[in-house]
């Protein structure tokens, strides 16, 4: 048995309302930015040339972390009144606008 095509998937992931799924896809999005920029940057000593870093890398992390961030101001929103919801590491359960409970399906 197959599975959905990879685009079908990936335009469902788009359309997703629950802001708790996409408050977790917005932190790992963040997290790659930033070991990707860790990698571009490799710390260097003091006897390294600063322009080794390569900066295809940091470009890359740095599209990934703006992109986390509007992400997160885009779909971490409450179900009902689409209001922003707090983007910190944990999940609520009530909105603190409407009072409404933020799973989408409830």
């Amino acid at each position: 048995m197959k599975g959905p095509p990879a685009r079908v998937a990936f335009f469902y992931i788009l359309s997703m309302k629950n802001p708790k799924v996409n408050r977790l896809i917005g932190y790992l999005m963040l997290f790659i930015g930033f070991v990707i920029f860790y990698r571009g940057v490799q710390p260097v000593s003091v006897t390294d040339n600063p322009a080794d870093a390569n900066f295809f890398l940091i470009a890359v992390s740095l599209v990934f972390i703006v992109g986390s961030v509007v992400w997160m101001v885009k779909k971490v929103r409450c179900p009902h009144c689409n209001h922003l919801l707090h983007l910190k590491l944990y999940n609520i359960d009530v909105c603190p606008n409407c009072g409404k409970p933020t799973d989408s399906e409830k």
